[in-house]
């Protein structure tokens, strides 16, 4: 072959390899560019089946019902029900020293005001501490307090008050039996009278 015939074909060869490589390149950073820009897009979800999917509670978790929400709402606040038992027992013993003879409801009126009293920001936070605050209730001063013990209507009235949310205190913090003593109405809000006791706040 001529000298010429074979510079012809080395320069078709590198030519046809300039081309190739070239194509190669441009193509090369096509799909570079076509990655970035895919790396780029949002990123949506199906979020069909997680519409789908409700949620189970565990084995023995009840769920609240709209008519016990509603009903809840309606009763009486009561606040934390959160003592143990002898909390229990005291509130029992000054129920029984104060309404003995005021039947079940009386005895709750009479634990709820210590009750109210434990919840208020205006007294001690314990019921033991609320019942022998000085000065607060006669039964306790004068030793009745420590003589009685609680009768059947005493449990009644807690269990009243514990599972069945009773609460028609009107938020009272005091009582009284009518005596000459005026401090109680003219330093404090009348509320309502039941049996011999009359209760203010």
């Amino acid at each position: 072959m001529k000298k010429s015939s074979k510079r012809r074909v080395l320069f078709a060869v590198r030519t046809a390899t300039m081309i190739g490589a070239a194509w190669f390149a441009v193509n090369g950073i096509t799909d570079t560019l076509g990655q970035e820009k895919e790396k780029s897009r949002p990123v949506y979800i199906a979020t069909e089946g997680v519409a789908e999917t409700t949620y189970t509670p565990e084995a023995g978790a009840t769920e609240t019902q709209p008519t016990e929400t509603a009903k809840a709402t309606e009763e009486p606040l009561i606040a934390s029900m959160d003592w143990d038992k002898d909390d229990s027992y005291m509130l029992c013993k000054i129920a029984m020293a104060e309404a003995e003879s005021e039947g079940v409801e009386g005895k709750a009126l009479v634990m709820l005001v210590v009750l109210n009293r434990v919840w208020s920001e205006e007294f001690p936070d314990t019921i033991e501490e609320v019942i022998f605050q000085k000065n607060q209730f006669s039964p306790v001063a004068n030793g009745r307090y420590d003589e009685v013990e609680p009768d059947k209507e005493c449990y009644e009235a807690l269990e009243m008050i514990q599972v069945e949310h009773w609460n028609e205190s009107q938020d009272a913090l005091y009582f009284e039996s009518k005596s000459d003593s005026k401090w109680h109405s003219e330093n404090l809000e009348f509320l309502f009278k039941y049996g011999r006791h009359y209760f203010y706040k």
